[in-house]
């Protein structure tokens, strides 16, 4: 009989808004195992969120797994987003169990892995969860900066001021008893008679608590005279908006102080090392000897210059330029999303949306919930008015009707979002597509932005070939089964012959002068 380990997690906020319990996942996994003749070793269960493996049941379950390797069979889960909502680190541990000899699996979104394209739905069904979050970040976002334009500043109140509410409950600052010292600060500097550390220590006398530099952002802070910044986002130019509270100095006072400030600081001018356009991969190769970083230079030899990249002493492994470029195209070559997984990718993109937009597809009783919540509010009111209830009464239980409404309301926005995911996804399929002909044709920027998307970290290679663990997982899946069908052509090795002939044998190479890049 197979033994297996059974983990169900739930956070907070799913548990209270999506209905899922511990006890259902458990019940669910347990009559899997009962149908399926499988004994359970042990459960974990866990109350944390997914967006890391640093969960202490899971920890657990790990050590539990290194200790039984030889006993247990399986980890199985209710469904992926169960495992993790992390793509890169859920790969990474896949890997993990597969060295134990473990599998890993779940029970409503079964998966063979032994099969290539199975992999596809493996890398759908991680970054699904992962897009959900983003998505939900966006909403979270998106309703901050509507009320950033409405002149609502949102977040923890800047010092001189307190969070309040206005009639309407909304948010709203309110100045507090360190308004006067905040306005004496500006009073002071704009004189031109103390800087900003003698004015500090008079205030922190007088009781303001800060250090030198919140001090010295808050003298720059347009909250103070009734407006707030909004900072640049997507298409939006970054822009200052008339606030609705109450403002602690007149604008005037303000532009002064910056005056003072402006002529006070010195302007330090940095030069910046250009990038040398002849070596994209300088910073992110990693030598195969020692695994230190490489360098790129220049020497010139007999007839003509030769460029490497380049370790340093005393390892001095040295790398042909052309050859290092051949091996680093062959490899953009193998994980460019060619026609055939393209299409297929899309088809298991829409399929997967459709079964997850019937999931979550609203029924009446969503609708009738709603009704009944808001006629419960209503009720409230009702009684309060009356004095039937005290006040306290009425907030508490108004406040917990109204939250639970926001989030089925909220649950409403999700479901509208499909379209949206979709549109997402091919947008990244497409950045997908011949990457080999991107790189070659943008400039060495664009180059070396296009190479830290690819890889995590630094790029390991040995035997003349790109060999990393540290790709992004999902050119990795396109890498495997672009090499499933046998649509990449194999690199004309003759070329790395010739080009290895132009170096000299290593002792006899003339004395050279190295220009470092």
């Amino acid at each position: 009989m197979n033994n297996v380990i059974l983990y169900v997690r739930v956070s907070t906020d799913e548990q209270a808004g999506k209905g899922y319990s511990l006890r259902d996942q458990e019940q669910k996994l347990l009559a899997y195992c009962q149908v399926n003749s499988l004994n359970v070793a042990a459960i974990f269960r866990e109350d944390y969120s997914a967006k890391t493996f640093k969960r202490p049941e899971f920890k657990k379950l790990l050590e539990y797994c290194k200790k039984n390797k030889r006993e247990i069979n399986q980890v199985i889960f209710i469904k992926w987003d169960r495992f993790s909502r992390n793509t890169a680190e859920s790969y990474h541990m896949i890997s993990t169990f597969n060295s134990l000899a473990i599998r890993v699996n779940a029970i409503e979104q079964p998966l063979d892995l032994s099969i290539p394209e199975q992999g596809l739905l493996l890398a759908m069904y991680l970054s699904m969860p992962e897009v959900e979050n983003h998505r939900r970040s966006l909403n979270v976002t998106a309703g901050m900066r509507r009320a950033l334009k409405e002149g609502r500043y949102m977040g923890g109140a800047p010092l001189g001021y307190d969070n309040g509410k206005d009639s309407a409950k909304k948010p709203l600052l309110v100045p507090n008893e360190k308004a006067p010292l905040i306005q004496e600060a500006f009073e002071l500097i704009a004189t031109g008679l103390y800087n900003q550390k003698e004015v500090l220590n008079k205030l922190k006398a007088k009781g303001l608590k800060s250090s030198k530099t919140p001090f010295s952002n808050l003298l720059k802070n347009p909250i103070y005279y009734g407006a707030i910044f909004i900072k640049a986002y997507n298409d939006e130019k970054e822009c200052i908006i008339d606030g609705l509270h109450e403002p602690i100095i007149p604008k005037s006072l303000f532009d002064k102080v910056q005056d003072v400030l402006n002529n006070r600081r010195k302007k330090h001018h940095i030069n910046h090392k250009k990038l040398n356009e002849k070596f994209p991969l300088k910073g992110f190769l990693l030598c195969p000897k020692c695994n230190n970083p490489l360098t790129a230079s220049t020497s010139k030899g007999r007839s003509k210059y030769y460029s490497y990249y380049h370790c340093i002493s005393p390892c001095n492994g040295r790398y042909l330029l052309e050859d290092a470029n051949l091996w680093f195209n062959d490899y953009i070559k193998s994980i460019s999303l060619n026609d055939s997984v393209k299409k297929l990718f899309e088809e298991i993109v829409k399929e997967q949306l459709s079964k997850s937009a019937e999931r979550t597809k609203l029924g009446p009783k969503h609708f009738e919930q709603i009704e009944k919540l808001e006629q419960k509010i209503e009720k409230l009111q009702d009684l309060y008015i009356d004095g039937d209830i005290d006040k306290t009464d009425f907030q508490t239980s108004k406040i917990r009707y109204e939250k639970i409404v926001s989030e089925l309301k909220e649950k409403e926005k999700a479901v509208r979002n499909e379209k949206d995911v979709f549109l997402l996804y091919q947008k990244a399929i497409k950045k997908m597509e011949n990457i080999e002909y991107q790189y070659t044709n943008s400039d060495i920027e664009d180059k070396r932005r296009l190479i830290g998307s690819i890889f995590q970290n630094k790029i390991h290679f040995e035997n003349k070939k790109v060999r990393t663990a540290n790709v992004n997982p999902i050119f990795d899946k396109i890498s495997s089964i672009n090499s499933t069908y046998g649509e990449i052509k194999k690199w004309d090795k003759s070329k790395k012959l010739e080009l290895s002939h132009r170096v000299t044998a290593k002792g006899f190479e003339p004395p050279t002068l190295r220009a470092e890049i």
